[in-house]
């Protein structure tokens, strides 16, 4: 991994020729931390190029959110904000398109919501 400004529009990459992810250095540690998950599962499938298809950054972002996210964290700041992403996502250490992703997921496959 490497960290180093990148272009407008960027905050990280998957280069699958190098088999390296390289952030923007200029993020905050809560969008370094989702950057991160999403370039990681980037790097488990060896998805090769920037801006893939929609359904491989959809995939993505919801393996993303299930590093960043645990169930009962989840159910617990769904109920206190009562499903206000922003609010969620604050009390979540993410960023509201990783609260985003992980209701997509339970979209999904609703045996990941808490009983």
């Amino acid at each position: 991994m490497a960290e180093r400004p990148l272009p407008s529009g960027y905050e990280g990459l998957y280069a699958a020729g190098l088999d390296l992810i390289v952030l923007d250095s200029r993020l905050t540690d809560v969008q370094r931390r989702c950057v991160l998950a999403h370039e990681i599962s980037h790097a488990r499938h060896h998805d090769a190029g920037c801006r893939c298809d929609r359904w491989t950054e959809q995939r993505a972002d919801m393996e993303a959110a299930a590093m960043l996210i645990s169930p009962m964290e989840f159910a617990y700041a769904e109920a206190v904000y009562e499903g206000n992403t922003v609010g969620m996502a604050r009390e979540l250490n993410v960023l509201p398109w990783v609260v985003q992703a992980y209701r997509e997921r339970l979209h999904d496959d609703p045996t990941l919501a808490m009983l």
